[in-house]
């Protein structure tokens, strides 16, 4: 019994790891392909935190990653996202310019909420990001400032 158990419950345990390890395991293979240093944005734990408490537009959840001076090229940045991401998120939005440019937005479920996960690079410069956000709050949000924008 215990035999069957202790795995089971060790893959239980390791089940949310493996999934927000996602946007780290991405980073560090950027890093890896591109050459390029993850840039310290210093303070940014404050903005986690607010994030966390405040929940603007919905966002419970956010991590950030910078590159400067990175070589990658674009396609090669699309499919390298595509690998790590895996089937488990699903791809909503891909553009690549002629001239360099390569943004990639995926999502996936996390109960009543949703990850968000938008990769770009321009021209050297990549950034990740990673928002959970509660889906009605964030809709909220966009309505209203689309109803201010257009002067409704």
């Amino acid at each position: 019994m215990r035999r069957v158990v202790l795995p089971l419950l060790l893959a239980a345990m390791l089940t949310p790891v493996l999934e927000a390890g996602d946007f780290d395991s991405l980073v560090a293979r950027f890093s890896r392909e591109s050459g390029a240093t993850r840039t310290n944005i210093p303070l940014f734990w404050l903005a986690q935190a607010a994030v966390a408490v405040a929940h603007p537009a919905g966002a419970t959840e956010l991590h950030l990653a910078v590159f400067e001076n990175a070589s990658l090229e674009p396609r090669r940045f699309r499919q390298m996202t595509d690998e790590v991401v895996g089937g488990v998120w699903k791809p909503m939005v891909r553009v690549t310019s002629r001239d360099g440019e390569s943004t990639n937005i995926y999502s996936r479920p996390a109960g009543r909420e949703m990850h968000l996960l938008v990769a770009t690079l321009d021209h050297g410069d990549a950034t990740f990001v990673e928002v959970r956000v509660e889906p009605e709050a964030l809709m909220a949000f966009i309505d209203e400032h689309t109803d201010r924008h257009h002067g409704n």
